[in-house]
Parts: C-alpha cells; structure tokens; sequence
C-alpha cells in the first residue's frame, strides 16, 4: 500500500488527527487506546528512543473506539510501514479476539499490550506488563544504586485489583515468589476469586481475600500493590454517568457519586461531584490513614498508577514511613520490553544492537525522555 494511502486508511479509522508532515516516510509504531493522544508518554519515549538509535521511525498515538478496531488492525496488517502496537486501556483485553496469535504471556495473563507485524502482515500479540513489573522492582533504576525489592523470592504480596494490568502482574509475581504467598482483593470478590483460580492453575501460592479483608492482611505482607484505578487522575465514564476516583486510597473501598455527562472535566463538574462524594472521600482516607499506620514500616508501596506522581494510596505510604514507587518504572521498563524483544528486534538484531547494553541504554533514555 503506498504511503499516502496507508495513512489516509489509518486516519479514517481514528478520533485524532495525524500530522503528515510530520510522518513523512517514517515507519510507524503506534498506539491503540481510548485516548492516548492526550495522555499517553508512550510517544514521548519511543521516539526519543528512535532518535537516539537514528532508527527512521516515528511512534503515534491512536485513540479509537472499540467499533473501529477491526477497521484499524486491517490497515495496519495492509501497511509495510508498521512495525508493530502498543495497547492502552480499554482495549488490552477486546483487541485479542481480532488478532493473528498470541504468544504465551498473553495467552497466560489474558491481555494484550504489544502487537508485533511480521513481514507477512500477521499480527501477533505480546503482553509485556508483567516483566516490566518485575524489572522495575528489581533492577536499580537510573539514578539509584539500589533496586526497590532486592529479590521476590519468598516474600509475600498484596495485589489490589483484578483487571487486565492485575492479571499481567499477577502471573509474573506468583512465578518469581516461589515460596511466597500472592493474596488478590478486589471490589467484586468473585473478579478476584476467578483471577486467583486462573493463575493458581500454573502457580500454587495465590488465593483471594475480600475487600473487608485487607485491614487483616496487609500488616503481614512485604509488598502491597495496586493495580485498581483508585487514585488515578482525570475522569471516568460508566453507565451510570462520570466520576473520578482520583481522591481515593486503594487501601479502603469507595463509593463515588456519578453526575450526567457533558460537564466532566470542567472546573464545575469537579466541584459538583466534590460537594456530592465528600462524605465517601473523607471515609475512604481515613480507613486508608487507618490502616497504613497499622503496617510494618518494611512494607513496601507500589502503584502503578503514574497520575498523578503520587497517588493517595502512595502518599499516605510515604507519609506513615514506608518506601513507595508509582508506575513510572514500569511504564518505562515495559516499553523497552516491548521495543527490544518484541517491535524493533529484528531492527536490532539486524545491526547488531540486540544487546543487554542496548537495553541499558534505552532504559535510560526513555527514563530521562518522561
């Protein structure tokens, strides 16, 4: 397909708009997601990383409805200048059914967040979630002499939350834990069984708990995790109308209010929606408070939400003494994942450059890019 004509087909499939000129005759990696035009550092990462290498590529950002993703994925198997997609929320687990094949870290975790196009225009999807996961808590990030965790092995783990990032970053745990013990809590307790009956058919040290639950069990962890949306900044739609849940700790349940849409993001739907959830708020931190003083200060933080910098649930960690992480490292550690082994090996592999110190290197440089 010439050029001109594989962007054309791609804009039609997308909300955004594409700068051509900017393009040119660059390959292409992108982005799939809701609207990751608008908050996604994806872009800001890969193409300092293109830069850096003198790769002639460009990373773009998709934001496309769930209708059109059959649309968009025919186009790119059509184009030769994709090398290959990222998926962002909410499609990491719908995108599956549209693709070629799955490696195992999909297939095993049940999302999908990288899609490799080979030569032959097939589409195979990746998930590289969970060793981002992992590396960002055990490898000294730039600037760091030390990692988060020294090891995995034997410890246990609190994980909040039962979505598709949970089902990623549970596998990857219950795997390097060995002997340690992985519990899952989520609001719907049957989300949290199922993900622990999932994972406990490869891996025997998970089980669920209940929400009611994590007062009793998070002083007897060693890491405490959260995969859940609590904390997260910006705004939210469901049928029931637009919420935030950026003032929550994961630490506690919640119970917004939703208001009609139309208004979310304006200055007035906060304060309305402030007004209507200040009783929920002002409940949630303070079990939230509660409870964090209550855990052992070698008890470790990590959310993987990265905004805002620091969530609540970080916040009220540092605050009663404990370490914290927010999911920057991760989203830098995936991306180079997905990039080193997955998008651009053949690239690499190629120029000789598919190496533990190419690696290192674009660690840093994505790190530095944020």
């Amino acid at each position: 397909m010439a050029a001109a004509d594989d962007i054309a087909r791609i804009q039609s499939c997308i909300l955004n708009r594409l700068d051509r000129r900017a393009i040119g005759a660059k390959q292409i990696v992108g982005i799939i997601g809701d609207a990751p035009s608008r908050y996604s550092k994806s872009p800001s990462l890969w193409n300092a990383a293109f830069r850096a290498l003198k790769m002639k590529a460009i990373y773009l950002a998709f934001d496309v409805d769930e209708a059109q993703l059959p649309a968009l994925l025919a186009a790119v198997r059509e184009s030769d200048r994709v090398l290959g997609l990222n998926v962002t929320v909410p499609h990491k687990l719908k995108i599956m059914k549209y693709l070629d094949a799955l490696d195992d870290k999909a297939i095993r975790s049940g999302a999908v967040n990288t899609i490799v196009r080979t030569e032959m225009g097939k589409l195979v999807g990746a998930n590289t979630d969970g060793e981002g996961f992992v590396q960002s808590l055990v490898t000294p990030q730039p600037g760091h002499l030390s990692p988060f965790i020294e090891s995995l092995k034997g410890i246990d783990v609190l994980l909040l939350g039962a979505g598709g990032s949970a089902r990623a970053v549970g596998f990857s745990l219950a795997e390097k834990l060995e002997s340690g013990q992985l519990l899952i809590s989520n609001r719907t307790h049957e989300s949290a069984g199922s993900l622990a009956a999932e994972i406990g058919k490869c891996y025997q040290n998970v089980s669920a708990i209940r929400e009611q639950e994590i007062p009793e069990h998070a002083p007897r962890v060693n890491l405490i995790v959260n995969c859940t949306t609590k904390g997260q900044g910006g705004t939210r739609k469901s049928s029931a109308g637009v919420t935030t849940l950026e003032p929550y700790s994961a630490l506690a349940p919640v119970n917004p209010a939703s208001l009609p849409q139309g208004a979310d993001g304006t200055p007035e739907f906060y304060r309305d929606w402030l007004s209507a959830s200040l009783a929920d708020i002002e409940a949630n931190n303070r079990a939230s408070w509660k409870l964090a003083l209550s855990i052992p200060l070698k008890v470790g933080f990590y959310d993987l939400i990265y905004h805002p910098e620091e969530s609540v649930f970080l916040r009220h960690g540092r605050l009663s003494g404990h370490r914290t992480l927010n999911g920057q490292g991760m989203i830098v550690a995936q991306a180079v994942e997905a990039f080193v082994n997955n998008i651009c090996r053949q690239h690499l592999e190629h120029r000789g450059l598919h190496t533990g110190e190419t690696r290192r290197r674009l660690l840093e440089i994505m790190t530095r890019a944020w």
